[in-house]
Formats: C-alpha cells, structure tokens, sequence
C-alpha cells in the first residue's frame, strides 16, 4: 500500500507538471497547443513572403480565420490572398508595399518580410511562447528593418483562447511608416463573420457595424459570429502604451479587420499627418492582445484586464 501510495503521488505531481502551453518548433512552423489542444501555428511563410498565424481556432476547436489560401474549403471567398490568419506589415512604408506582397497578388514595389530564426520557445501551466526574429526586405533585396516578435499564449481560462503580440521594429535604414489605410496587424475572419451572414462587429465606444468603425478610434473592437450553432467573438485590444492610443481600426463588411496607428488624415483631413520616420537605430514597439470568446463576455472588463496586468 505505501509503495502504491508514493507512485500514485509522483504521478500526480507528474501530471500537473505538464504544461498547458506547449510550444513545437519545426523547419517550416512553431505550433501552438493549449490544454492537450491545437490552437494556432505560426507559419514560417516563406512561400507568402510573410511569416502569419493560421489558423486560429475556439477552444473547442472551430475556425475563427479564414482557410484560404492555404486550404480550398468549398463556399469560401478567394478574394485578397494576402490576407492570411493573422498577419503583420504595412502598405506604405518608405514608397514600398509590405502588406498586400503575397506572391499571388504582385503589386508595383512590393517588399516581403523574411523570417530568420527562432530566439526562444518556452512551456508553462499558465502560459507559453515564442519569440522570432525577421528582417522586412525591400524591393531591391536589402533589408530595411529588424523585427522581433514575441506572442505569449495562456492556458486560462480554459473556455477562450488569448495571446499577447509583442512587435518591435528596429529600423536598419531610413523607415517612413507613411499615413495610409493598411497596416500593421490584421485577420482575416471565416465566412460567418461577414455581416451579411450574421456577424456583427462593435467597439469600445459602441459603435456598431464596419462602415462606423472604419477610421474610429478605439481601444478595443470585438467581432462576433455563429459558428455550426455556437456563438463566439474575436476582441482585439490596443494597448494603451502603443504610439497613438487609441488607435485607428479599418473593418470591412466581408470580415476584415485590423489596426493601424499611422492612418490618420487618410480618415479625417482635420487630423495630423500620422507618418512617422524611424532613423537608422530607432525603434518603434507595439502591442496587442488577442481575445477569442464566447459570447457574453465582458470585454471591457477583460480590456482593463489586460491594461493592469502590464503585459
């Protein structure tokens, strides 16, 4: 009985020892578990000219991003291959497009961003991540600016899925985030998010629809949907440490939506010129974190969360 006693003890400690967060590194992706469960990959995107995050899935297991291009599922759109999951640039930078660059849809001046290595990955009963390193290239092959990525995932709680984007932009030349609409994270939504399927989109000052939301500021916006019967939400969340807080969101009807510092006269001509130039050395960070949710949930209460934990 006593040795029976002392195995039964190591295997329970043994057993909440293992990680709720577990981080897998492979040549072309660093996958991404939570509780047992595969919640979204980072794809290295070497074949997108980007790395990005697809897919993105509920707890219990639906997608929240759209298939395409990286998979053909049948009803879905095929517009803007671009827009992949979750994913990072800027359309106007410096004269370039780093934003609309899938090899797909080749557009005049088109820079791509190009993942280098993994830093660092770590495992945890609470949380758990990654953090890279990339370079953006510009049009002529040469590197214009350092970027290192670092996104932390959470185990908790256990009906949702959250994660925290960390970006800094390290400028190697001269680097002009000029004021314009794209830029500089956005996801594209599954086809029940389209408001003309259902889905409905409002932000923090409750606004409601993506022909409001376009151009607002806000410090948070979440889109909801049903998904085969169950009703969930995407919040993203600016925080409040980023250059311009609140920031400017763009949403399009079909299911777009993203989060850009820099567009400011592009919406209202009253408004200052949102350019900002990075000299060799200078660095710029911003931070967002990711909410994926069943419906009902208290986003502002969850944003507030979020501004006090610091992260």
């Amino acid at each position: 009985m006593y040795v029976y006693g002392i195995f039964l003890f190591f295997f329970l400690v043994a057993a909440n020892a293992v990680a709720q967060v577990q981080i897998e590194a492979s040549e072309s992706q660093i996958a991404v578990h939570i509780n047992g469960k595969l919640f979204t990959t980072l794809q290295k995107g070497k074949d997108a000219n980007k790395p990005y995050l697809a897919p993105l899935l509920t707890a219990s297991g639906k997608h929240v991003t759209r298939g395409f291009p990286m998979e053909k599922i049948a009803g879905e759109p095929t517009d803007h291959p671009h827009q992949r999951g979750v994913w990072m640039g800027a359309e106007h930078l410096s004269g370039m497009n780093i934003w609309e660059n899938d090899p797909a849809d080749p557009h005049p001046h088109m820079g791509t961003i190009e993942f280098r290595n993994v830093l660092e990955t770590h495992d945890g009963p609470k949380s758990g991540g990654f953090t890279i390193a990339a370079q953006w290239i510009n049009q002529d092959g040469q590197p214009i600016i350092d970027e290192t990525l670092a996104v932390t995932f959470y185990a908790e709680p256990a009906e949702s899925r959250t994660f925290d984007v960390d970006m800094r932009l390290k400028a190697i030349k001269l680097s002009t985030f000029e004021d314009g609409r794209d830029g500089v994270i956005g996801i594209r939504f599954a086809p029940a998010f389209a408001e003309d399927q259902g889905g409905r989109v409002v932000n923090a000052e409750g606004l409601q629809g993506s022909s409001k939301i376009e151009g607002a500021h806000s410090t948070w916006v979440d889109w909801q949907a049903t998904l085969d019967g169950e009703k969930v939400g995407v919040a993203i969340m600016d925080n409040p440490g980023n250059r311009r807080a609140p920031t400017t969101w763009r949403a399009r009807e079909f299911g777009l939506l993203f989060a850009n510092p820099f567009a400011q006269r592009f919406y209202d001509k009253s408004r200052a010129d949102g350019s900002l130039g990075l000299q060799p050395g200078d660095e710029l960070r911003l931070r967002y974190r990711f909410l994926i949710h069943p419906a009902g949930t208290d986003i502002a209460a969850a944003f507030k969360d979020y501004c006090e934990s610091g992260k």
